[in-house]
């Protein structure tokens, strides 16, 4: 059994040390915890150490840790930790030190280690979140706003974390369920390049040598065969390029827009997004309206959080209207674009004064359809899968076999 130096946050705020013996850290956590203790650090003691290096802070950096950003993940454990030691009465600042300690994201790291700085010289916290827009978007730092202009940031945290974990279920539920379609589809150009690249070559030069007259897919699958043969380098260089092109594009919002247009009128993924983007809206509506925030700057920070300038732009006329004194259910009913059941429920909760409440439900529907879609997602592409390979794999059958079948009459014709 090995022995564990601990440290810990009890239910009044105060950091204590102490040892425990157990078989892994695990079980030292866990009787931490029926002593109402919230753990900080584990270490193993002795010569222990020298055999394990276990601890619930995290590992060293890694030589790969210095080169990813700061992902959902990173933000998730921050913003929990974070809230669950000042729901324990720790100062901001003491929290700020013992997260800087505990991140294993070199990136976030510093950040926490520089808004601890700002805190200690008097800044606001949210002043020192907003200088890395990065990584703190606006909804984050208006959160952080309220939660200090209130005295509830624990409960601002808490719900950031809830969003981003919310966020991070989507990304992942949406990888599944595009996981096959991505490995069929990256097979398939990977097979057709190598076709194109060393096996229909070989054909081109028996077509050649060959009197026999080249119908018209022949012609144009071997001209595809000599562009990808003879500008391997060029389609590499092209690609990367687009990419650049793509990044550098993102800094225009006449492209921003453009793509978000396109996005949301895509088969199938057009309504994955919109119903995305109407739960993210409703919820973070819901949370600020109960929170007690007036209904102008709700708008403005739901709106802030949707992530598609097509609905921002939307959701700004509306916020336009209802500052001149308009009902948001009259204002919203003028576009097309918001469904009559998000209509019907504002209405209801404006009449009744339970507008967050009636958000709440809208945000719950939005996010079960979001689930039944994503389930659905692998079956409603599949079809559309299958008519792209049968016309791919036809196309490359008939250009390579038709003129195979005209040499074989000639042959027999000849002899």
């Amino acid at each position: 059994m090995a022995h564990f130096y601990y440290e810990a946050v009890n239910q009044e705020g105060r950091i204590i040390s102490g040892a425990h013996s157990a078989e892994l850290v695990q079980e030292v956590e866990k009787w931490l915890s029926a002593q109402n203790l919230s753990p900080i650090n584990i270490t193993l003691s002795g010569s222990d150490a020298d055999q394990h290096a276990v601890q619930s802070s995290p590992a060293k950096t890694s030589f790969l840790d210095k080169f990813r950003g700061i992902t959902l993940d990173d933000l998730i454990l921050f913003c929990r930790q974070t809230a669950t030691m000042l729901d324990a009465g720790i100062g901001i600042l003491q929290c700020l030190t013992i997260m800087a300690k505990q991140v294993s994201n070199p990136g976030l790291k510093e950040i926490i280690k520089g808004i601890g700085q700002d805190i200690e010289r008097g800044d606001d916290l949210s002043n020192s979140f907003a200088r890395h827009p990065k990584v703190f978007n606006p909804l984050f730092i208006n959160v952080i706003n309220i939660g200090e202009e209130s005295g509830t940031l624990d409960n601002s945290f808490n719900y950031l974390a809830s969003l981003y974990e919310n966020e991070k279920s989507i990304q992942e539920r949406i990888k599944t369920a595009t996981r096959y379609p991505k490995i069929v589809i990256t097979a398939l150009f990977a097979a057709v390049f190598f076709l194109m690249s060393f096996v229909v070559p070989k054909f081109v030069a028996l077509f050649e040598r060959s009197n026999v007259a080249l119908p018209f897919a022949t012609k144009l699958l071997i001209t595809i065969s000599n562009f990808f043969s003879h500008n391997f380098l060029l389609i590499i260089i092209g690609i990367i390029s687009l990419i650049i092109l793509y990044r550098y594009c993102l800094n225009y919002r006449e492209f921003v827009l453009a793509r978000d247009n396109f996005l949301i009128k895509l088969p199938i993924f057009g309504q994955l997004y919109i119903k995305i983007y109407m739960a993210r809206f409703c919820r973070v509506f819901s949370v600020l309206t109960r929170s007690g925030i007036d209904l102008i700057k709700t708008l403005n920070l739901s709106t802030a959080a949707l992530g598609n300038l097509i609905l921002q732009d939307l959701f700004v006329e509306v916020r336009d209207d209802v500052e001149k004194g308009e009902n948001l259910h009259e204002s919203m009913a003028r576009h097309q674009q918001f469904p009559e059941m998000v209509i019907q429920m504002v209405t209801v909760g404006e009449e009744s004064g339970q507008l967050d409440t009636m958000m709440s439900k809208v945000s719950d529907y939005y996010e079960i359809e979001t689930d039944y879609t994503i389930k659905n997602l692998s079956t409603l592409l599949e079809p559309i899968l299958l008519v792209f390979m049968g016309a791919l794999v036809g196309f490359i059958a008939l250009a390579i076999f038709s003129p195979m079948w005209d040499m074989m009459n000639v042959a027999r014709g000849g002899g």
